[in-house]
């Protein structure tokens, strides 16, 4: 019979947000990845600061770049037994690559940054704003992705053959005494230039929590 093992996440990218929250089994950290800099703490008394350095290396007239990061750390941590860090260049976004698969992460928005939909392998994305709405974003075996908010908005974008995407979706009347500003999906459409990816523009600040795609296993009786 096939049995549900625990869903997994084995590598996530530090992209533009204000921090994204990795919870261990026995620990949690956040991490802020700003420009040539990396901070990841447990608390404000335990932290790790993470930089990136370029070292040129001439060889034969030719100019080879290359990446070191520098650690300056306080207290006691030791995110190192939990993950490791790549970083290829000083455009590439840093990666943070798991030992054991982490049981929660999640990244904190404000108004104005960009979720990119499919950046990672998950094929799930929620979405709770400050003001309590909630929306879940479904990836499906085609990579198109569904979404519903609790505000009764829902629809799907989906890929067409030359990669442009139509967005298809349903919303709610306004009830009489809601403000006619108020919106139902508090996101506006964008593309990463970069990937192709859909880029979900935010109106308002949100949590989003990726959540893993679950790993069938396989028991003979």
């Amino acid at each position: 019979m096939e049995e549900q093992a625990p869903a997994t996440i084995d590598r996530v990218k530090l992209v533009g947000c204000e921090r994204t929250t990795i919870t261990m089994s026995d620990r949690t950290y956040e991490v802020i990845a700003l420009d040539e800099m990396i901070r990841i703490s447990e608390n404000d008394n335990s932290y790790s600061m993470i930089r990136l350095k370029s070292q040129q290396v001439a060889y034969k007239a030719t100019i080879l770049g290359s990446v070191v990061l520098e650690e300056k750390k306080r207290g006691d941590i030791d995110f190192h037994r939990h993950f490791s860090i790549h970083w290829e260049n000083e455009i590439s976004f840093p990666e943070l690559e798991f030992k054991a698969p982490p049981r929660a992460l999640s990244r904190r928005y404000r108004a104005g940054q960009s979720i990119e939909l499919g950046l990672e392998d998950v094929p799930e994305y929620l979405v709770v704003y400050d003001d309590g709405v909630e929306a879940v974003f479904t990836r499906n075996e085609t990579r198109d992705f569904s979404f519903s908010f609790s505000t009764g908005l829902y629809g799907t974008f989906h890929k067409e053959p030359d990669d442009s995407f139509t967005l298809k979706f349903k919303g709610d009347r306004l009830k009489p005494e809601e403000e006619g500003f108020t919106s139902q999906s508090k996101f506006i459409v964008s593309r990463s230039k970069y990937t192709g990816n859909l880029l979900l523009v935010l109106q308002e600040g949100a949590t989003v929590s990726l959540i893993a795609p679950p790993v069938t296993t396989t028991e003979h009786r």
